[in-house]
C-alpha cells in the first residue's frame, strides 16, 4: 500500500475503489489516503502508517485540531467507504 497526502483536486481524480483509508484536513483542502495506486502528484509520501501517524501528530492543527493526531490504529483499521464521502 501507498501512504500519501494529496490535494482535494488530486483526490477527485483517483480511483476510489483502490483507496482503503481517507481523512480530510480541517480546512478540507488536503486528504490523507492509503491506496494501492501510485500517485505521482502527491504533497507528501510516507513509508508506512507509523510515519504517517507521526506526521499528523507533529502537524495536528491541519488534521485534528485538538493537539493530537491520527493514530496508527485509526489509519490501519478505519475503512474508507466512498458512498459516505461528502
Amino acid at each position: 500500500m501507498n501512504y500519501y497526502i494529496v490535494t482535494e483536486e488530486v483526490f477527485n481524480t483517483l480511483t476510489k475503489e483502490n483507496i482503503s483509508f481517507m481523512h480530510k484536513s480541517i480546512d478540507r483542502s488536503k486528504r490523507i489516503i492509503i491506496t494501492s495506486d501510485t500517485v505521482s502528484t502527491n504533497l507528501n509520501e510516507f513509508a508506512n502508517p507509523t510515519a504517517l501517524s507521526e506526521y499528523t501528530f507533529t502537524n495536528n492543527s491541519d488534521w485534528v485540531g485538538d493537539g493530537t493526531g491520527v493514530t496508527e490504529e485509526e489509519i490501519e483499521e478505519t475503512i474508507y467507504i466512498p458512498e459516505l464521502d461528502d
